[in-house]
């Protein structure tokens, strides 16, 4: 027992003792080798050398390890192994020289300086085999270079020729040697010219600067040269289109080898070569088969340019050398689609009985596309060649032709179980890319997933391949659902939804693993789910569209809508005439019971879009109606005047000061001054600005039309209607020039949205019963856009309004107020300036303590004129009185038959204007019989005819024309003044006169008249005064001294 332990212990002694020493051992053997190796002496090394020359193969492998190892010590010995006789040990000497990379080159530089001529060529030899298989780096570069560069010089051809073709290979310097390599050009020696020129080829982006020494060696009598020439040419690509004349005649060299890189370099030249095509052409039946390789290469690198000679590749696809058929097939695929014309030829060459023709026809195929289609059938046959290639090709062609290839599913369909694998994922994946087309192969995609064989269903490739096909079949549906059946939508959504069940139930980790991550799995299920979502809101939306098609009472309603709608957005007017049209048809509902009228669905009619349809559609008329108006007619010269607007004084009014007022929901606006202050004229201006295109100048945002209400209202309308409302429809009737009054209805719906202005004048004038038929603060009140005129500041029942108030003419404005007239009036020029201010000093004069208003300041300008024209005899008249006299003689002179004399046109006008101001004191209309019978005998009518039709001082107002009244107000005053001086002779008539008006109950009201009767008595009675009875009693009651307001300029 004990000895068996003692020989235990021994054993783990010496095997610890072991483990611990063997290491040191083999460190210190490999340490010792080393160090033999960096100190082997030179008959070390040279015995070493001496065993090159042995025929055991295993001593030789040693003997080349071991100088490998010493490395740069027996680079001396190695290079004088090159002068060795055997060609075991040179061929061994330089395979040892290449494995130390920039030192050997050195050594080698000098070798090739050597005078043994062999050894010179040798070390060329080496050079050149080391000049692109040992990179220098820069820092070795820079020593190694100038002994090359000193090389280009050496008297040895082989030397000349080794350097150049090395300097060539080191990167990033050959700009710094190309002048030395750019002689060598010109060399004695062939191999040295087709070297340097090789060299040139190195230099990336400078070879065109040396085209012009590169160009004649084309025609060296070396045929290397010119082959190193064409091939750096050819490396400078479409920039040497200019060596196009001196290359082509290389392309009919005799040497096969000029020829070939001739055609070589036409190609890379590119689409610039295409001229050259004529002359490639024939290179195709070359002898040479590098020659042919390289013209079909050249045609294919020409592009599409060159489609007319695909007929000629052809033949080539069937090319006894292989090269020749491969670059064909590369030519033709680079033309693309331009290739399509050799499909028919294509096609038979599917059916050649070598596999390589069959793969490059397919290959040429895929590259045409979709105009590839009429091949389908053959690529689907190939599915069954025995040549996997062929079989892949095939599969690449009709996944390239796409959706065209749809004809091929009912034969890919059954290759989905096909015994091959590789037959089975390539029709899968031509499914995929065949798209919607293919959808009928869903579900054999999907049980590609539970195929009872076991090799199908574990064939992870091909189940990846059918994913990916089901997913590209999903996206191509949902991208053609528009265009889809109904049963084809349904049976696409069925079974993509098979196949996301199958898919996301799938647990496959092959699957997973095919995926660069199983993040992409993951992302095609998400992908195929959101494919088939879209299709089921499709179905969706079929189905929604059907149940309306299929339901008449929704596509009734909708296309009731879109009509609805659509008129409106286009037509918006039609649809107050489809309503007028509808309005009288009525139908019952049998719930309520009640009749409703099948205008009530026509809904916008009253729109503002609608009414502004309305109002443009009548502008026109209405603007030129307007302008006919003899109110508006008689005021066409308008001079602008101060006017104060809610308290601010404004020197011109303009249309856009009015739009606040009428931006309102209800905008009314008073224009209140004495008579003849301009308030007509204004109102007029105003009724065009609302009818204005410019939106700048109208007084609302939207077009508006003016009805022009200055006459007493008609209180005969019938039962339920109103005056007012009535007197409206009727002139906007005149003003539209309709045949028809516009209905009560749309009128209410004008004048409430302000598409209607209606403009009340003289309102003050106007009888009691006329003004109460216009009550604006009523709830019921319909108009919205009022504008009143008036002598007084009206309430207007206290409705919120905006005032204007013209200012009098007064001051220094009297002056610009003329002057702008007679400017208007082109008078202007008739008078100096000291004619024109005396004038003006004179009219002051007339008026005296009375306001200068508009009407005052026109007919003096008016006198003026006609006594500078010489239209008028005497005196300009000198008071207001004599005034309007002169303004009734200026008038009559124009008359030219049946004249009547200013005196009785004088006693006739005034005898109509009591008339008119008898019963109220104010300027109203009189009635007309009343007239007749005042004016007394000898043809009163035509002589009331005269003033109307001649004179233009009176107009017929009424319904039955049965009511006058005068044009100008502050005329009819002076005039009904002057006649009461005429019949009124004693005081207990003026007392009788100022008892009447102090019954009206209206200072306000009448005190122009009272005030023109105190201005007539004062100028036409003899030696009146002021202090005579009535001017006294007048000046008491109306306060006739009224200062005028003065106006800055």
């Amino acid at each position: 027992m004990t000895k068996h332990y003692r020989q235990r212990l021994v054993a783990v002694i010496a095997l610890s003792f072991l483990s611990f020493t063997s290491p040191l051992l083999l460190i210190r053997n490999a340490a010792a080798e080393n160090l033999s190796a960096s100190k082997a002496s030179s008959q070390e090394i040279n015995s070493l050398i001496k065993k090159l020359k042995t025929n055991d193969e295993r001593e030789l492998d040693a003997a080349i390890e071991k100088l490998g190892k010493i490395g740069e010590p027996a680079i001396p010995a190695l290079i004088e192994a090159l002068r060795d006789r055997n060609l075991l040990v040179r061929k061994s000497a330089a395979q040892i020289l290449q494995q130390f990379g920039t030192p050997t080159i050195l050594a080698l530089v000098q070798a090739s300086k050597d005078s043994d001529a062999k050894l010179r060529r040798r070390a060329a030899t080496l050079l050149n085999k080391m000049a692109y298989g040992t990179p220098l780096v820069s820092s070795e570069a820079k020593n190694v270079i100038p002994q090359l560069i000193s090389l280009l010089k050496n008297s040895d051809a082989d030397v000349r020729s080794s350097a150049a073709l090395f300097l060539g290979s080191v990167s990033g310097e050959t700009k710094t040697v190309m002048p030395q390599l750019i002689p060598l050009l010109k060399d004695s020696d062939a191999g040295v010219r087709s070297s340097a020129a090789l060299f040139l080829m190195s230099v990336s982006g400078e070879t065109k600067t040396v085209m012009p020494q590169l160009i004649p060696l084309l025609k060296d009598s070396d045929a290397g040269v010119r082959r190193s020439a064409s091939d750096v040419l050819g490396s400078i690509g479409a920039e040497a289109k200019t060596a196009l004349p001196q290359l082509i005649p290389l392309l009919k060299d005799s040497d096969a080898g000029v020829r070939g890189n001739t055609a070589s370099a036409l190609g890379r030249i590119g689409g610039q070569a295409k001229t050259v095509m004529p002359q490639l052409i024939p290179l195709l039946k070359d002898s040479d088969a590098g020659v042919r390789r390289s013209a079909a290469s050249a045609l294919g690198e020409i592009g599409a340019e060159a489609k007319t000679v695909v007929p000629l590749l052809l033949p080539l696809l069937k090319d006894s050398n292989a090269n020749v058929r491969y670059d064909t097939a590369n030519a033709l695929r680079s033309m693309g689609a331009e290739a399509k014309t050799a499909v028919p030829q294509l096609i038979s060459l599917l059916k050649d009985s070598d596999a390589d023709v069959r793969i490059i026809a397919a290959s040429i195929l895929a590259g045409i596309g979709a105009e590839a289609k009429t091949a389908v059938p053959q690529l689907v046959s190939l599915f069954k060649d025995s040549n996997a290639d062929v079989r892949s090709k095939a599969a690449s062609a009709l996944g390239s032709i796409g959706a065209e290839a749809k004809t091929a599913v009912p034969q890919l369909v059954p290759l989905l179980k096909d015994s091959n694998k590789d037959v089975r994922s390539d029709a899968a994946f031509v499914l995929g890319s065949i798209g919607a087309e293919a959808k009928t192969a869903v579900p054999e995609l999907v049980s590609l997933f539970k195929d009872s064989n076991a090799d199908v269903r574990e064939d992870a490739r091909m189940r990846i391949i059918a994913f990916d096909a089901l997913v590209s079949i999903a996206l191509s549906l949902q991208e053609k659902a528009k265009t889809l059946t109904p049963s084809e939508l349904n049976q696409a959504v069925s079974n993509l939804e098979s196949a996301l069940k199958m898919l996301e139930q799938s647990k496959h980790k092959d699957r997973d693993k095919l995926y660069f991550s199983s993040s992409d799995s993951k992302t095609n299920i998400a992908n195929l789910r959101v494919y088939l979502n879209i299709l089921k809101a499709e179905q969706r939306d079929r189905l929604f569209v059907k149940s309306i098609i299929q339901n008449p009472y929704i596509w009734g309603t909708g296309i009731y809508l879109f009509l609805l709608f659509g008129t409106f957005a286009i037509r918006p007017l039609w649809l107050l005439k489809i309503y007028e049209t509808l309005k009288p048809i009525g139908f019952k509902i049998p719930v309520l019971g009640t009749d409703v009228s099948l205008g009530n669905l026509i809904f916008f009619k009253y729109h503002p879009r609608v009414l502004d349809a309305w109002v443009a559609a009548h502008i026109q008329a209405t603007r030129d109606e307007f302008q006919k108006r003899e109110t508006v007619r008689d005021r066409k010269i308008l001079v602008p005047i101060p006017v104060i607007l809610d308290n601010n004084t404004i020197p011109t009014l303009k249309g856009k000061d009015l739009q606040p007022t009428f931006a309102q929901k209800r905008g009314c606006l008073l224009i209140w001054e004495e008579g003849g202050a301009g308030k007509t004229s204004l109102a007029c201006q105003i009724g065009k600005w609302a009818m204005s295109d410019n939106p700048e100048e109208r007084i609302c945002n939207h077009r508006m039309l003016p009805v022009l209400i200055e006459e007493e209202l008609n209180m005969k309308v019938a039962e339920g209607k109103q005056p007012f409302i009535e007197g409206i429809r009727g002139q906007l009737q005149d003003l539209t020039d309709t045949t028809e009054p516009i209905s009560e209805e749309l009128l209410e719906k004008l004048l409430k949205q302000r598409r209607i202005l209606v403009i009340v004048d003289h309102f003050s004038e106007m009888s009691e019963q006329t003004r109460t038929a216009i009550k604006p603060e009523m709830p019921d009140f319909p108009v919205n856009a009022l504008l009143v005129t008036s002598r007084l500041e009206e309430s207007l029942g206290r409705v919120t309004k905006t005032a204007i108030k013209p200012l009098r003419i007064a001051g220094n404005r009297l002056s610009s107020f003329m002057e702008s007239y007679l400017n208007q009036r082109q008078k202007r020029d008739l008078f100096s300036d000291t004619e024109f201010f005396n004038a003006c000093i004179q009219l002051s004069t007339i008026a005296g303590d009375r306001n200068i208003t508009v009407l005052l300041a026109k007919l003096y300008a008016d006198q003026l004129i006609a006594k500078k024209e010489g239209t008028t005899d005497g005196n300009l008249p000198d008071n207001i009185a004599e005034l309007m006299l002169h303004y009734l003689n200026q008038l009559n002179r124009s008359v030219t038959e049946n004249k009547l004399s200013d005196a009785t046109v004088h006693k006739d006008a005034k005898i109509i204007a009591w008339e008119c101001l008898k019963q109220t004191y104010r300027p109203a209309a009189a009635n007309c019989q009343n007239a007749i019978d005042a004016l007394g005998a000898d043809n009163p009518e035509s002589r009331i005819k005269y003033l109307e039709e001649k004179l233009r001082i009176i107009q017929t107002k009424g319904v039955s024309h049965d009511q006058i009244h005068f044009a100008l107000d502050p005329v009819a005053e002076y005039l009904a003044a002057l006649h009461l001086l005429d019949i009124n002779k004693d005081e207990s008539k003026w007392q009788d006169f100022l008892k009447v008006a102090d019954s009206q109950n209206s200072p306000e009201g009448i005190k122009g008249f009272m005030l023109a009767v105190k201005d007539c008595y004062l100028d036409k009675v003899p030696s009146a005064k002021d202090t005579d009875f009535l001017p006294k009693q007048i000046a008491s009651r109306y306060n006739v001294i009224i200062t005028a307001v003065p106006v800055s300029p």
